[in-house]
């Protein structure tokens, strides 16, 4: 057996295989671990020929050796594992890649053994390929045709978001492969199929990289560039387009890292695509910002699937703002812009109806506070020159002196400083306006004294107070609370 014929025979795959792992090299678009794939699938077409050359040498010989006994079930098996290994170059088996391998691995020790147990295939003492006279004959061959239509339904899956344009050309060629397969077992006619391989690969391998090239490399979303050409080019069967926004991903980045982040991204990504509603194009345009293309659907239809997007959405942490406007006489730039428009309105509302509950949350949780503490809570704030312009006497403080609401207690400062023990007054208010034209912000207000509560009683409270100030030191806020220290007092 010479080297020269085996290379000459193999011509046309070698080529094909040479040269696309030459191309491996200037790869921009795809992951390492695919590259790397790719070239384990090179390397196992490669094997495959020379296997098959070497147990096409075996079958000349007039007798049988342990060389054709080994090779022949070890090509039944790399078949099967050629395509498999192509389906790792999308990490379409990743997570279940036991069950996608369990029937070679199970198939294996019984192909290996057939020699002896006769279920498939043996051959005689004359080196003649016998098959068994049961259906089993074909297992080689039925265990290949069932990972030839395991590959074709995970490519239809994995690229199940594109337009049938970007299937049609590798589907072509599975099928032919497929059809190829089928005829040579109807036929009986044995064939090497590393060529076939090296072109299925080569074709894949171009597939791959042209539709890497048009995604999102994080979410597996059609990118920004594919937006653009398909806001162009499909035009014509845009009926409505989609803005969506995430809402607080500097937020998440900042507070829980950018892998937080990322996670957040796909999980949207997910959200907006599960389903897989046909003729719907979804894009990630920008760092949070996703967009939505619908061919030829119904306002119905649309918003029907942006409530499913929404309920998606309600199951995870996240939250987006959405935008939509139908495409009036094929304007779908003049539509995208309405559609951000509403998108940015629907992002303040979300916003100011989470700052009220924050703020509701921050009240209720003040209240709690104080009841458990027995205090009130009192505020004051100042314009930039300045000057006291607004004081806000908490319902806790109120409730604490006798009064209810502010129409018997106002929110004056005279309400609480008319209020004061006479021999306390200008002890407190010099500490109080002190504390205030002390624009170092060192000093903080911190007294006791007496207060005539509404049943005309004098009772002894301990205030406290401090200032935020402005980067030129006049005063913004004044915040204290105010706390009840009558038994104290008396007991001592």
């Amino acid at each position: 057996m010479s080297v020269i014929p085996l290379v000459l025979g193999n011509y046309i795959m070698v080529a094909e295989v040479l040269g696309l792992w030459l191309m491996l090299d200037s790869n921009v678009h795809l992951k390492k671990r695919t590259i790397n794939v790719t070239r384990i699938v090179i390397l196992l077409i490669v094997i495959e020929a020379v296997m098959w050359a070497v147990e096409r040498w075996t079958r000349e010989i007039g007798y049988l050796t342990w060389t054709r006994i080994i090779l022949t079930p070890s090509i039944y098996l790399i078949h099967p594992l050629i395509l498999l290994t192509i389906m790792e170059m999308v990490e379409f088996v990743r997570k279940n890649r036991f069950l996608y391998y369990l029937p070679v691995v199970i198939s294996a020790p019984f192909l290996y053994t057939s020699q002896w147990t006769h279920l498939f295939y043996w051959f005689d003492e004359k080196n003649l390929y016998i098959g068994a006279d049961s259906i089993l004959r074909y297992y080689p061959y039925i265990l290949f045709l069932f990972y030839v239509v395991l590959f074709v339904s995970a490519f239809t899956y994995r690229y199940a978001r594109y337009g049938s344009a970007e299937r049609k050309g590798i589907l072509a060629s599975i099928i032919a492969a497929a059809i190829g397969v089928v005829l040579h077992i109807i036929f009986e006619i044995d064939a090497d199929y590393s060529t076939l391989f090296a072109s299925l690969l080569l074709i894949y391998y171009l597939s791959l990289y042209v539709l890497t090239a048009k995604e999102d490399t994080l979410t597996h979303l059609l990118n920004r560039q594919c937006y653009y050409s398909d806001s162009e080019n499909l035009r014509d069967q845009i009926s409505a387009v989609v803005s969506v926004d995430m809402n607080d991903l500097k937020k998440i980045n900042d507070s829980q890292g950018h892998d937080a982040g990322d996670t957040a991204l796909v999980t949207v990504a997910e959200c907006l695509t599960k389903g897989g509603m046909k003729n719907k194009k979804v894009y990630r345009i920008g760092g949070d910002e996703y967009a939505v293309f619908y061919l030829g659907r119904t306002e119905e239809e649309v918003q029907k699937d942006i409530e499913q997007m929404r309920a998606e959405l309600a199951k995870t942490p996240y939250v987006c703002a959405f935008g939509y406007e139908m495409v009036k006489d094929k304007d779908v730039d003049k539509a995208m812009l309405v559609a951000d428009r509403e998108m940015y309105s629907n992002k303040a509302k979300i916003k100011k109806s989470d700052e009220k509950k924050l703020s509701a949350l921050r009240k209720e949780t003040i209240r709690v506070m104080h009841e458990a503490l027995g205090s009130g809570m009192w505020g004051m704030e100042f314009d930039e020159e300045g000057k006291m312009t607004s004081v806000d006497w908490s319902p806790e403080f109120r409730k604490m002196i006798g009064y209810t609401d502010e129409s018997d207690f106002p929110n004056r400062l005279e309400s609480w400083s008319d209020l004061l023990h006479p021999d306390d007054k200008e002890r407190v208010l010099r500490e109080f306006n002190d504390t205030i034209s002390d624009y170092s912000g060192e000093k903080t207000y911190d007294v006791d004294y007496r207060l005539k509560v509404k049943s005309g009683e004098w009772r002894w409270f301990h205030a406290i107070g401090r200032l935020l100030r402005r980067d030129d030191g006049t005063p913004m806020s004044y915040v204290g609370m105010f706390v009840d220290i009558n038994d104290q007092k008396k007991d001592k």
